[in-house]
């Protein structure tokens, strides 16, 4: 699959088919139940289970990778470029938002910047776990689709995790559909981290002003 696309790969066989939909059926209902019993929980909590599911699909990368990654990436610098322009386009809207709010020392201050740091391993974690597991499923059970469809479905999943804060969960699905599709194109988790490290960032500190340094230290 040069460019992502939706041509069958092996990961469309309808076994794997079968495996592909128990695995995200049981993920979907394990998630529900844990948005639900605790919806407000240290940030901790959820790196800390975020880092035990990365560790599971380490353990699996490899048949992963040959079950639903086969076949070659298309090229990515023109995808990167594109990616991370408009990541910072976005970025720097943000960061007007906020400057036009509460004025621009908040956006300075050297908590941003330490923000940011620490934002791009919690980023590339996630979109490890968002492309290189949940999307190879996802792309299975849609076998001959065009790219658009599993990178919007991948999306919505993304966005589901961000509930019942609709405004966010709006933003992740659009970050989501975006990212998902880098991803089906070029399968790099580096420019993804960067860029969801960056609009993380700026959004949280621009659009609402909140510390999240001091929220994931607390």
């Amino acid at each position: 699959m040069g460019s992502g696309g939706g041509t069958p790969t092996p990961g469309s066989s309808a076994a794997l088919r079968r495996r592909a939909a128990a695995e995200l059926a049981a993920l979907a209902l394990l998630a529900a139940l844990y948005l639900a019993l605790v919806p407000e929980r240290p940030a901790g909590v959820d790196a800390a289970l975020a880092g035990l599911a990365l560790a599971a699909v380490g353990l699996t990368a490899r048949a992963t990778r040959a079950r639903f990654w086969a076949g070659p990436a298309a090229p990515a610098r023109g995808w990167t470029a594109a990616l991370l322009g408009a990541s910072l386009a976005v970025a720097l809207g943000f960061a007007a938002l906020g400057a036009r709010s509460a004025g621009p020392a908040r956006l300075l201050a050297p908590t941003v910047g330490l923000t940011f740091l620490l934002f791009l391993p919690w980023a590339w974690l996630q979109q490890a776990l968002l492309q290189f597991y949940l999307l190879g499923r996802v792309r299975a059970l849609l076998p001959g689709a065009r790219p658009l469809a599993p990178a919007a479905v991948n999306g919505a999943l993304f966005a589901a995790v961000h509930l019942p804060d609709g405004e966010l969960a709006a933003l992740t699905w659009l970050a989501g559909f975006v990212w998902s599709r880098y991803y089906l194109a070029c399968r790099r988790l580096g420019p993804l981290a960067l860029s969801h490290a960056l609009l993380g960032t700026a959004y949280f500190a621009g659009v609402r002003g909140e510390d999240l340094l001091a929220r994931w230290l607390a």
